[in-house]
């Protein structure tokens, strides 16, 4: 039986404004045509309450996966300008800036403000994906370049075959370097500050 995290009046606006201010968070947002940010907050919104219910690491990742196949489908990347002119036209999203977008959304909601309360925090926590950025990315590929073929070099060339093996690489690099004892989310949390600075 699903447990009920049902969110009243007060959480739901709380849950609302996380999402809001996790999309300023990533630059991501700014890559996307006018009006996604409406639309992918809905979405998030939505889903952010279907993962709050899942049993299982299993449902988590079946959610995540429907979300990035919607967002690949539905938003557009905008249109670069440059001197009046198009250097890039608009296309869908890529399912690696769909990943990226829901994973820093889950972990500001969920890790960050323990969404949907704590206990189910950190059940959540543990299934949760690090946001890889290109820095990232090339981080990992120095550590296991053999690993992913081909590497994508950023975030718009990660498909969903990619994503999940950079992802697999995320908890390998974990188990190896840090003896398992922090999440995908810290992971990221580490090695943005580090490779950022």
């Amino acid at each position: 039986m699903k447990s009920q995290h049902r969110l009243n009046e007060a959480e739901e606006a709380r849950l609302s404004n996380i999402i809001d201010m996790s999309m300023g968070f990533s630059a991501m947002i700014r890559l996307f045509s006018k009006g996604s940010k409406e639309l992918l907050h809905g979405k998030i919104l939505a889903e952010a309450r279907e993962v709050f219910e899942a049993e299982s690491e299993r449902d988590y990742i079946a959610i995540h996966s429907r979300f990035c196949a919607w967002g690949i489908q539905n938003v557009l990347r905008a249109e670069r300008k440059r001197d009046g002119r198009i250097t890039k036209k608009s296309t869908h999203a890529s399912y690696g800036q769909m990943a990226k977008s829901f994973d820093v959304a889950l972990g500001v909601a969920i890790y960050y403000c323990h969404l949907p309360d704590c206990v189910k925090s950190r059940e959540l926590s543990r299934w949760l994906n690090a946001a890889v950025d290109t820095k990232m990315m090339a981080m990992l590929r120095r550590c296991y370049p053999k690993d992913v073929q081909p590497w994508p070099r950023t975030i718009e060339q990660v498909d969903s075959t990619a994503y999940a093996a950079i992802q697999r690489l995320v908890r390998k690099f974990i188990e190896e370097k840090h003896n398992g004892s922090i999440t995908p989310v810290q992971f990221d949390d580490i090695y943005w500050r580090a490779l950022n600075r």
